[in-house]
C-alpha cells in the first residue's frame, strides 16, 4: 500500500494544529503560528521507510497505527503549505520551536530492529511505524501530551533559507534544505544560541528525497508584529522576510530572506479561506475555518 501524503491533506485526513512562537529583534516582537506538533495521520498501516508494504513474517505485520506522523519530500511539504496556507519554516524558527517548546525530548535518531534484539536502525532507514513508535515513546516518557503543548523535537525539517536562491548547488534548482534533530546535547551546535541538533543545514538531497525523518511542519504565512512602539499589526512574512530593519525575526543572520518557498513546484490553491489561527487550533486540515 502507497500513501499520496499531498491527497491525504487535501482529503483533510492530516491533523494539526496551530501554537504561537515568538521572536524578537531590533525592538519588534514576532508572534509566529507554527504546527504545534508535526502534522499525524490515523489508520496507517505498517510500511517500510520507502512505503512498501511490511513482510508477512515481520512482527508489525497486520498492524495500523494512529497519530503516525508521515514524512514528506521537500515537494509536497511545499504542495502541503500552499493547501493550508502555510509555509516551510526557516531555521531561525525551527530553533524557537526548539527553544520555547513546552514538551522537550531529545530526537529519535534510531529505532530498535524489529527482529535482532539491541540493534539499532538510524530513522532514515526505520520502518515508519518503528519511527512512530519511537517518538510516542519519547513523549510519553517527557510526560505525555495533553493537546496542547508545543511538542520537540520530532523530526527534522525542509526549510526556507538564502543559499537555497543560489545557482549551482548540488541539484540546482532542484536542491533542498533539511535542519533540525536537536536534543539537550547532540553533534554540534544549532544555528542559533543555546540549540545543539544532529543535522545542520544540509543541501545534499533533491526536492523528492523522502525517508521517515522528514516530518510535516509548517508555519502560517501570517504573524502578529509588535512594533517598538506598542502598537500590533497582522504581517505577511514573506513581506517581513524581505525588510532588512524586521528580517532578522525569521533569519538566523539578520539578513533579508527572498527564498520564499521551494523552487520548481507549481503553486497549489488553498483548501479554503484561512484567517489568522488563534493561538491554538484544533482539526483536520480540511476543516480549519
Amino acid at each position: 500500500m502507497s500513501i499520496d501524503v499531498v491527497q491525504a491533506v487535501r482529503d483533510g485526513k492530516g491533523k494539526f494544529e496551530w501554537k504561537e512562537v515568538l521572536s524578537e529583534h531590533n525592538g519588534y516582537q514576532l508572534y509566529i503560528s507554527v504546527f504545534r506538533d508535526a502534522m499525524k495521520f490515523d489508520a496507517i498501516p505498517a510500511m517500510q521507510w520507502d512505503w512498501d508494504p511490511i513482510a508477512t513474517n515481520h512482527p508489525d505485520f497486520g498492524q495500523t497505527y494512529d497519530g503516525v506522523r508521515l514524512p514528506a519530500t521537500a515537494h509536497q511539504l511545499q504542495e502541503i503549505a500552499d493547501l493550508v496556507n502555510g509555509m516551510l519554516m526557516t531555521p531561525r524558527v525551527i530553533d524557537l520551536v526548539w527553544l520555547q517548546a513546552d514538551l522537550k525530548f531529545d530526537a529519535a535518531v534510531n529505532t530498535a530492529h524489529p527482529t535482532i534484539p539491541k540493534k539499532r536502525v538510524i530513522v532514515a532507514t526505520s520502518d515508519i511505524q518503528r519511527v512512530h513508535m519511537a517518538i510516542e515513546a519519547k513523549i510519553a516518557k517527557a510526560g505525555g501530551d495533553d493537546g496542547t503543548k508545543l511538542i520537540s523535537c520530532v523530526g527534522k525539517y525542509w526549510c526556507l533559507i538564502q543559499q537555497l536562491a543560489n545557482k549551482g548547488m548540488l541539484h540546482g534548482d532542484w536542491t533542498s534544505c533539511n535542519y533540525g534533530w536537536f536534543a539537550k546535547k547532540a553533534s554540534g551546535p544549532g544555528l542559533t544560541k543555546g540549540t545543539s541538533c544532529y543535522q545542520r543545514p544540509g543541501y545534499r538531497h533533491n526536492k523528492r528525497h523522502w525517508d521517515p525523518s522528514q516530518t510535516i511542519r509548517l508555519m502560517y504565512q501570517w504573524g502578529r508584529l509588535i512594533h517598538p512602539d506598542g502598537t500590533e499589526s497582522h504581517v505577511f512574512l514573506p513581506d517581513l522576510m524581505c525588510n532588512l530593519d524586521q528580517a532578522g525575526l525569521v533569519t538566523h543572520d539578520g539578513k533579508a530572506l527572498t527564498y520564499i518557498r521551494q523552487k520548481g513546484v507549481d503553486q497549489l490553491d488553498p483548501l479554503g479561506t484561512i484567517t489568522l489561527p488563534e493561538v491554538t487550533i484544533v482539526g483536520g486540515s480540511g476543516d480549519v475555518a
